[in-house]
């Protein structure tokens, strides 16, 4: 137990120096806005990760790997702590900025509205504290951006590339990173080389697209890493609301690109394999559910244009979170569906929140062939089919029932989170609309019909907060990490 720990604070030292690596990363903006008063605040977030990394990284560092059971803990602890380091900038930055200068700045004097937005960038999820981020300082605008962008692939993924974490197993890649797998790696950090690669380059298309479009180079920048990351966060007041409707629509495929799995990706990109990329079964079921989404929009809130439907569904259910309209103004029934289409969510080992549609995939299978079975016991022993090859039964049985837990641990927290804010906003809001911010925050989408917002009271700020670190994390990942420790201590020799 002691050299498990000790391996796990030396790793954790390791990881604390990734702040100092984005505050770098945000000193050329610094300077070329000439924004001095931020160099305070980040350089207090470097130097706290620094001083405590390296304590930490040389007391410990004769330390072994660490074991399987302290990689969720680790997971966990990192996304508490790498957001609460995320917090110094906007929080310092509100106190070290000339008086007056930026409107909407001295919303990010109290502690629980800075906390907030960190948690909502490197969650990737997007929901926010202010209204017009062209009223705070660019180095802010910009440090949205990345943490929103670094948070879509995941911190533990980045420190993996750059500060060689040491692991035993997989499973802490996977308490992070949404099951990512890259189809035919043997060793896990070739999957993160690749995962990161694409990324980056998808970046890069992104941002050169949206510059050609006609999108000023520093929104181009902003948005190319906040809509392929799904992330949200916009520099712009309203979101996408003014802009042409072909920006709209490359940002529905940006948004896309960015949901779906980069396994599926690396099928098209890197190996050119366009028959097995084609069988993918959460690719198309991903796309059903948009298309069968969009159809029902356009019939039941024909008055919105249909660009406009398009977008919303594309956002909802990429969970990314960018808007060309006001949700708030909708009425109940297409605010439902974009409720649905939230909870669905993106592919599995993409950077979108959610479900995820692979889960919805086993899901359906398993209830449609119990229902096969309770009319014909033959038709349930049938070979289930996914990627359009047959699966072996235990297989089928271990996605079937992994899928089902999800799904029903998934809901009761959406139910209680949702009753816990209708308790905190009191009858300020209708019940379909703390719904919507409820689910918003769960599955890292960013949408939000005006519950969420400075007025909104401290407790449902951290209530949000809380259940946008459980998303990204996962239910079932925090529930591994919440017993632990008794179990850890059960193993541990007296």
């Amino acid at each position: 137990m002691k050299s498990a720990l000790c391996s796990f604070l030396r790793d954790f030292g390791k990881l604390l120096h990734l702040p100092a690596g984005l505050a770098v990363l945000s000193l050329p903006v610094i300077l070329y806005f000439k924004e001095w008063f931020a160099l305070v605040p980040f350089g207090i977030m470097a130097g706290i990760g620094v001083v405590v990394g390296q304590i930490l990284y040389h007391t410990f560092k004769g330390s072994d790997q660490i074991e399987k059971g302290f990689s969720v803990m680790f997971v966990a602890f990192a996304w508490v702590i790498i957001p609460l380091l995320g917090t110094i900038p906007f929080f310092g930055a509100a106190s070290q900025a000339p008086s007056g200068q930026y409107q909407e700045l001295g919303v990010f004097r109290e502690f629980q509205n800075s906390f907030f937005e960190a948690v909502s960038g490197f969650t990737g999820t997007g929901l926010t504290m202010i209204k017009d981020p062209t009223q705070i300082p660019y180095v802010l605008q910009w440090w949205r951006t990345l943490s929103e962008w670094i948070g879509g692939v995941g911190v533990i993924m980045l420190a993996s590339l750059l500060l060689k974490l040491n692991f035993k197993d997989q499973n802490l890649y996977n308490a992070e990173t949404r099951n990512w797998t890259i189809q035919g790696d043997d060793v896990f950090m070739d999957t993160v080389y690749k995962i990161w690669w694409l990324y980056l380059g998808y970046t890069i298309v992104s941002i050169v697209l949206y510059y050609i479009f006609g999108m000023p180079f520093w929104e181009a920048l902003n948005h190319g890493m906040t809509a392929l990351g799904t992330g949200g966060f916009s520099v712009v007041p309203d979101s996408f609301s003014n802009y042409s409707d072909n920006i709209k629509m490359l940002s529905v495929v940006i948004m896309i690109t960015g949901a779906i799995a980069f396994k599926i990706h690396y099928l098209l990109i890197i190996k050119f394999d366009w028959k097995t990329f084609l069988k993918q079964t959460q690719l198309h079921f991903f796309l059903v559910f948009l298309v069968t989404a969009c159809v029902i929009l356009f019939f039941i809130h024909s008055e919105v244009a249909v660009i406009d439907l398009v977008f919303q569904a594309a956002s909802a259910l990429a969970t990314c979170g960018l808007h060309t309209v006001d949700i708030g103004e909708w009425y109940m029934s297409p605010v439902f569906v974009l409720v649905i289409l939230m909870i669905l969510g993106a592919n599995s080992g993409s950077t979108g929140g959610g479900i995820k549609t692979e889960r919805f995939v086993w899901f359906f299978k398993g209830f449609f062939r119990n229902v096969k079975q309770a009319w014909d016991p033959k038709e349930g022993e049938a070979k289930v089919i996914y990627n359009d090859e047959p699966q072996e039964e235990d297989a089928v049985n271990s996605h079937i029932q992994q899928a089902a837990n999800i799904v029903f641990l998934w809901l009761i927290t959406l139910t209680i989170g949702t009753l816990l804010l209708s308790l905190i906003v009191k009858e300020e809001y209708s019940f379909h609309e703390v719904l919507f911010d409820t689910a918003s925050a769960l599955s890292n989408v960013g949408l939000s019909t005006g519950v969420t917002g400075p007025n909104m009271p401290a407790e449902g700020k951290y209530l949000l907060s809380f259940l946008m670190w459980l998303g990204r994390l996962e239910i079932m990942a925090v529930a591994i990490f919440l017993i632990s420790p008794f179990y850890l201590f059960k193993k541990t020799p007296h």
